[in-house]
C-alpha cells in the first residue's frame, strides 16, 4: 500500500550534542527509508536545535512528530546556507580570475566570516546516521555527533 495515515506518526524530540556540548542552529531532517517497493512510505520531518541543542520534529505538512519506521538523517546549519562554502569558493575563484582586488578582498572576508561560524561545530560531511522511530515515539532522544560518524 502506498501512502500513510495519521496513526503512522509518533512524537520525536531530543537533544543533539558534539563532544558533550549542545549543538545549536542545527536543522535535522528525518527521511523515511523505503519499505519494500514503497520508496515514499511517509513524509520527511524536520526540526532545528535551540541554544541547548533541543529540537522537536514536525512533518513537512506541519504535523507533530515523524513517520514510524527507519529514517536516514541529514543535517545542515540553519544559519549557514547549504551551498555557502561552495558559493564562496566560486566567488573567490572568479575574483582571482578577474584580478579585481576589491572583489578578492570581499570574497576572502566572507570566507573568513563563514569559517568563524564553523569553529567548534561538528563537520556535517560524511555523517551517516539512521534512527528507528517506534510507534511510541522518541521523546528524549539523545544524539551525540561524531566526525565521520556511521551507524
Amino acid at each position: 500500500m502506498l501512502g500513510w495515515n495519521r496513526g503512522d506518526f509518533a512524537p520525536v524530540s531530543g537533544t543533539v550534542t558534539y563532544d558533550g556540548e549542545p549543538v545549536s542552529k542545527l536543522r535535522l531532517v528525518f527521511s523515511p527509508e523505503p519499505v519494500g517497493e514503497n520508496y515514499a512510505p511517509g513524509p520527511y520531518s524536520k526540526g532545528v536545535t535551540d541554544e541547548n541543542g533541543r529540537f522537536t520534529l514536525v512533518t513537512r505538512h506541519e504535523e507533530t512528530g515523524a513517520f514510524v519506521g527507519k529514517h536516514k538523517l541529514s543535517f545542515e546549519y540553519s544559519d549557514i546556507g547549504e551551498s555557502a562554502m561552495a558559493d564562496l569558493i566560486s566567488s573567490l575563484k572568479d575574483a582571482k580570475d578577474s584580478r579585481d582586488s576589491d572583489q578578492l578582498s570581499e570574497a576572502k572576508e566572507r570566507i573568513k566570516e563563514l569559517k568563524k561560524k564553523l569553529i567548534g561545530r561538528p563537520l556535517l560531511t560524511n555523517l551517516k546516521v539512521y534512527v528507528d522511530v517506534p510507534s511510541g515515539g522518541l521523546e528524549d532522544y539523545q544524539l551525540e555527533l561524531k566526525d565521520h560518524q556511521s551507524e
